[in-house]
């Protein structure tokens, strides 16, 4: 962890000579997969610029409740991504993650209690909506932005 720590810290430095931040991103397959060890890394590191990205999919996959995540100190915080899909899938979780997420709405996880969780630690900057899907990668790029605005604003009402 000392290693990632100092690594994450040297990253944020080198970032914030270019005014830009880090957020780091959990995922299934990645070396840090727990809410707990990200918290570690992130505030070990000590950069004002650095923090976790919470990925909708990537949260459902790693099984990590969403009361688990308004607990996460704003200062933490850095960006927020929501998608749908499966809870559970017939094919790898490589194949699932890159070509079978779901917009908003259109698949099995709870979006409204992810966006409330988030909202309770303090979130109220941007959302970006990350869908990585063979099927939408075939359609037309105007039915893909209208439907991808329309079905994610629909989580917010």
């Amino acid at each position: 962890m000392s290693r990632l720590i100092d690594a994450f810290a040297a990253l944020c430095a080198d970032a914030a000579e270019h005014g830009t931040k880090v957020g780091f991103e959990l995922m299934p397959f990645a070396m840090i997969r727990t809410l707990e060890a990200s918290l570690e890394m992130v505030r070990g590191a000590g950069a004002n610029n650095g923090g976790i990205t919470f990925d909708l999919w990537h949260m459902v996959k790693l099984k990590i409740p969403y009361d688990e995540i308004a607990r996460v100190p704003i200062e933490y915080l850095l960006s927020v991504e929501l998608n749908d899909g499966a809870f559970e899938a017939p094919w790898s979780l490589h194949e699932d993650t890159i070509n079978h997420r779901r917009l908003c709405g259109e698949g099995e996880f709870d979006i409204r209690g992810f966006i409330n969780c988030v909202q309770k630690a303090g979130y109220t900057w941007p959302y970006g909506i990350e869908v990585l899907s063979l099927e939408l990668r075939q359609k037309p790029l105007e039915e893909l932005t209208t439907r991808s605005f329309n079905t994610t604003l629909a989580q917010f009402r």
